[in-house]
């Protein structure tokens, strides 16, 4: 009990020390929220990146990825129905294996028709989830999984409420998807939003109501080679993701056995929060990194700022050395004289840390705000607090303040009662003196390494932006159609494309159009199996798998895609003549190296036709990302392979945005009713791409991180460098009365400043070359010890450094010699 009483008297009389110095507080409690709320913030959102489903148990929720040999950014993830059939064998570590596949339909209800973004399940999904419904029911073990049967939907919380109101009445009630009649069977419960990381998922429809590029309908429940499907699992009690892993394995090779289809596939087990947005090993590779790489530059803003107050600290460490050294000859222990610095320094952290929280709240929501990607998904991104962190910002808080208060506390706690017969010079202010600029060399080098990192991600994103693409995005006007989505059949679909090409054809302004299932950099690009003939037997299934796209005739002219050899796709390719593809130039060369490939012919079972001959060699360019090496690639004739979604796109002579209202004109005097999506222009879709994406945001929290950390050091080169011109008031004095001239003394001061601006630049800059070369995964596009970013960010601060340690200069050299004289 005595020892609470003592602990809440040092508390009030702390508090009364801080109300007495209210510019030291602002400027202690403002310096640290910048450190916590940088810390908190990025916290906040790698916890709610990585926060787990809102469902039972999620810790034993994990994905099973499939793996191929030639994959090597691993794409190709999905695994076949027959697949994770055999898969859901492994009951011994598995209680649940379950799948799904994502889509996008259209929704009529009421008369009016809504983009739905749903998710195509197993029977046992919500089972395998344990999720109960909010209303109604859920899909029930095997329902869904055979042709046939009643279409059904369950819809998303969210969507339920924002389209329906939240009307219980739903359930029951028949809505039209894609124009077939469909019963609401439910709706799920509140806070899930899908498993889909970053997406929000309105409902949820059995997996035969999936639709997949180029697959044959009845093949979807038996087709080895059509792999569709994300697989997740539920693992039993006490199972490991190891243990796990070890049965996956011998299902794996059983498989690579007993089916062609099978036979370079493995699978790999993967916790589900480390499988997100995809369990890609690029992204598995990469996230870790990424991840420390965020908490690290946090951690070094957070030791700058703690630096800058431990500064501070000393300062009224020195000043309170009388009240320190009275104390001790009253009789208090070095032990209480610390502990009630301490308690100080623990304070001032709360508080920072309290409005730190609220900053970070803050940035966070604006970050959230600047993520946009390629199309018009509803993005859910719960960046929320919840009990991680706060228990984060608790351990900050205590790590805070102790670190910022010890070593000044320690000091102070030395005085003895001499202190009360002198004023406080010597040896201790010189020492406390070294102290402080050593802080500051600390302080200096880690803004440099803070600002390198932001310089190199900013110059990566400019060399992504000066990537030579392989196609020209500039003054193309695109724009996502799907007449399925309200109920067109095939011909109907054909006719409204048709006409849609004539009209838009004649517009003012439009130089070239053209049709495509998707764009490269932006959305929808296929995937198709294919080998080249003769390398299988008659009825053999490809083993590799890679992207495609579906285009009409002027796709390579719209695009300013080069056709190198042979010729592109014609009006002539249709349904009734000879089945044609496009290939580009890695393709010919993995299939047919040092060969003339026109005239060659591919195997494509999927597609209509199992034999396609190559026309045309079309140069390759970037499809998925822009940090993407050279892939494999093949179009189809859209006449030959068509499909009822489709990119139009245009290329202008005017500005490409002054034309969205003449095409969206055109569309709706077709069909009033027909879905635009992304109207957008081809550059906003590539910027907005996975590859510029992670670009972007990578550059502006690294460039948050380091404009926080050269603020931080400024101000600490600053408050040392005026401090000590303090303390030399009276040196000052003399030297001036003695005849010096003002610019010798202010050469004097700078002098002091330059010597720990330059010292902390140089250990920066070593420690910036360990840095970055241990991240340098991170910096493919921009090199990890470029000579010019290091250069310009050592110049620019040390210019900055050095106008923080002009100022007091400038103060000093106008010192009145008898004030000085008077200075104590």
């Amino acid at each position: 009990m005595n020892g609470f009483w003592s602990t809440w008297q040092d508390v009030r009389f702390s508090l009364g020390q801080i109300r007495r110095a209210p510019g030291f507080a602002v400027s202690a409690v403002l310096t640290l929220a910048l450190g916590t709320g940088a810390n908190t913030g990025i916290f906040s959102i790698v916890n709610g990146y990585f926060r787990p489903l809102e469902v039972p148990e999620p810790d034993r929720i994990v994905v099973i990825a499939a793996e191929m040999p030639d994959d090597e950014a691993g794409f190709r993830i999905r695994l076949s129905y027959p697949a994770l059939n055999d898969y859901r064998q492994a009951t011994d570590v598995f209680s649940d294996v379950f799948a799904f596949g994502t889509g996008n339909s259209g929704l009529t209800a009421d008369g009016r028709t809504v983009t739905f973004q749903f998710q195509a399940v197993t029977g046992n999904f919500f089972t395998g989830l344990q999720l109960p419904p909010f209303i109604g029911r859920v899909f029930e073990p095997g329902e869904g999984e055979r042709h046939g049967t009643e279409a059904t939907v369950v819809l998303g919380y969210e969507f339920w409420q924002r389209r329906f109101g939240g009307d219980a009445a739903i359930v029951g009630r028949i809505v039209r998807i894609d124009g077939v009649p469909t019963r609401v069977i439910g709706v799920t419960p509140a806070g899930f939003h899908g498993v889909y990381q970053g997406a929000e998922m309105e409902g949820y429809v059995p997996l035969r109501s999936l639709r997949w590029v180029g697959a044959r309908p009845e093949g979807l429940f038996v087709d080895r080679s059509l792999r569709y499907l994300r697989v997740m699992a539920r693992l039993r009690p006490e199972v490991t993701v190891p243990a796990a892993q070890a049965a996956v394995d011998v299902i794996a090779r059983r498989l690579q056995q007993t089916h062609p289809e099978e036979r370079d596939v493995t699978a790999r087990v993967i916790p589900e929060t480390m499988a997100r947005p995809f369990p890609m090993r690029l992204l598995l590779r990469v996230w870790p990194i990424m991840r420390a790489t965020m908490f690290g530059l946090a951690a070094l803003v957070l030791l700058i700022a703690c630096m800058n107050v431990a500064n501070l600290l000393l300062v009224r460490a020195a000043v309170r050395q009388r009240e320190m050294a009275m104390r001790a000859a009253l009789g208090a222990g070095r032990a209480r004289l610390v502990r009630l610095l301490l308690v100080e320094s623990l304070l001032l952290a709360i508080t920072g840390t309290g409005v730190g929280l609220l900053l970070a709240r803050l940035a966070t929501g604006l970050f959230a705000g600047s993520i946009d990607i390629t199309t018009d998904t509803r993005l859910h991104f719960d960046f929320d607090y919840d009990w991680r962190v706060f228990l984060y910002a608790v351990a900050v808080t205590a790590a805070t303040g102790v670190v910022m208060g010890l070593v000044p506390a320690l000091r102070a706690s030395r005085a003895d009662v001499r202190a009360l017969l002198d004023g406080g010079h010597g040896s201790a202010g010189a020492g406390r003196q070294r102290l402080r600029g050593a802080m500051v060399v600390v302080q200096v080098s880690g803004a440099l390494v803070l600002l390198v990192v932001a310089g190199l991600c900013v110059r990566s994103v400019q060399r992504a932006q000066s990537v030579d693409l392989g196609f020209d995005p500039s003054n193309v006007l695109t724009v996502r159609l799907d007449p399925h989505l309200i109920g067109y059949d095939e011909s109907r679909t054909a006719a409204f494309y048709d006409e849609l090409e004539r009209r838009l054809a004649i517009l003012p302004g439009v130089e070239s159009l053209s049709l495509s299932y998707g764009v490269p950099m932006g959305y929808f690009i296929g995937s198709a199996a294919v080998a080249k003939e003769g390398a299988l037997l008659p009825a053999g299934e490809p083993q590799t798998e890679i992207t495609c796209n579906m285009i009409t005739p002027r796709y390579f002219e719209t695009l300013r895609i080069p056709i190198l050899h042979g010729r592109g796709i014609t009006a002539q390719d249709t349904a009734a003549s000879r089945h044609v593809v496009v290939v580009n130039e890695t393709l010919a060369r993995q299939f047919w190296p040092a060969e003339d490939p026109i005239g060659k012919r591919l195997v494509i079972p999927r597609k209509e036709g199992r034999l396609w001959e190559v026309v045309g060699v079309a140069r390759d360019n970037k499809y998925l990302a822009v940090f993407e090496g050279s892939m494999p690639h093949v179009y189809l004739a859209m006449r030959q392979s068509p499909y009822y979604l489709r990119v139009v796109s245009l290329r202008t002579t005017a500005v490409p945005e002054s034309l969205a209202r003449l095409l969206e004109r055109e569309i709706h005097a077709l069909d009033p009713e027909m879905p635009i999506s992304d109207l957008k222009t081809l550059r906003q879709l590539v910027a907005a791409g996975p590859g510029f994406l992670l670009f972007r945001l990578g550059a502006i929290q690294a460039g948050a991180m380091g404009l926080l950390g050269l603020l931080l050091a400024v101000v600490g080169v600053y408050g040392v460098v005026s401090y000590g011109a303090s303390l030399r008031t009276r040196e000052m004095g003399i030297r001036i009365a003695l005849g010096a001239a003002p610019s010798a003394v202010r050469a004097l001061v700078l002098r002091q400043g330059a010597v720990l601006v330059i010292a902390g630049i140089v250990c920066g800059l070593v420690a910036a070359a360990g840095v970055t070369r241990a991240l340098s995964r991170l910096f493919f596009l921009a090199g990890s010890t470029e000579l010019p970013t290091f250069a310009a960010v050592a110049s620019l601060l040390g210019a900055i450094a050095l106008v923080a340690c002009y100022l007091p200069a400038r103060r000093a050299m106008r010192v009145d010699p008898m004030v000085a004289l008077r200075h104590d």
